[in-house]
């Protein structure tokens, strides 16, 4: 073997691998974490005990990533719970209905639909990439929560004052135009709320650590690897050695 395909016991994470000739490469004890190994030719190559899954940097992006989704399906969440409520008292009580009380109450309420939104979102995106990332989600969301509650307070007011205000104009200009308008829009805010989430679900699922996509592994050797997060699909396995290796959450 050439000493350019001796990778024993080096720390390879985040090297991109993608359709390189690594034909009876030695990548024995290896940290593999965050490799991309896609469309690669890796024949008779040597993957005992390496180290597989997400590096540390595939983790705070996928964290980041996570937060940002999460704000923006809590912030629609909000903004669809603001619309839907204020119309409702509207339409059923009338103008008379709206007063700081109502406002204020309103405003109580969205703001936990936000930081509940927000909190089943993004620790529910992170128990999906493992137990470690819930101990980090967990008080995150708290902080979230409790700054949403603290500093959103009065931007909530705003939006739940100029909603009832435009939605009694509305009314009295034409109450059934209004209502129809309102069956409209609300819909579409809230499949969009749901779209968001299912879309930052879906991203930390995709969020594979080392991957063999397309690779050719025929005969290579994975004997006592940790292979965590890793990402086999089309990938040619034949006659591939997993003796005694630790296989947790990867695509096959």
């Amino acid at each position: 073997m050439s000493q350019g395909l001796n990778f024993a016991n080096q720390d390879l994470r985040d090297r991109s691998f993608q359709g390189k000739n690594l034909i009876g490469a030695d990548f024995s004890g290896a940290d593999l974490r965050g490799c991309n190994f896609c469309r690669s030719q890796l024949k008779s190559a040597n993957f005992a005990n390496v180290l597989t899954g997400r590096s540390p940097r595939q983790t705070i992006l996928a964290g980041m990533t996570s937060f940002v989704m999460a704000f923006l399906f809590a912030g629609t969440a909000m903004i669809a719970s603001i619309l839907l409520i204020t119309f409702s008292l509207a339409f059923i009580f009338g103008s008379q209905i709206i007063n700081l009380d109502t406002v204020y109450w309103v405003a109580i309420i969205v703001i936990v639909v936000f930081a509940v939104g927000f909190a089943t979102t993004f620790t529910g995106s992170f128990e999906i990439v493992g137990v470690r990332g819930i101990f980090a989600a967990i008080p995150i969301s708290l902080i979230t929560a409790f700054a949403s509650g603290f500093f959103g307070s009065t931007f909530a007011k705003l939006l739940v004052s100029g909603a009832f205000k435009a939605i009694a104009n509305s009314l009295k200009a034409n109450s059934w135009t209004a209502l129809l308008t309102f069956l409209a829009i609300e819909p579409l805010q809230i499949f969009g709320s749901l779209y968001l989430f299912r879309l930052t679900i879906n991203m930390a699922r995709a969020n594979i650590g080392t991957k063999f996509q397309y690779a050719d592994l025929t005969k290579a050797s994975f004997h006592q690897a940790t292979l965590v997060s890793c990402d086999f699909s089309n990938a040619v396995m034949n006659d591939v050695n997993w003796e005694q290796a630790q296989i947790i959450k990867c695509k096959l």
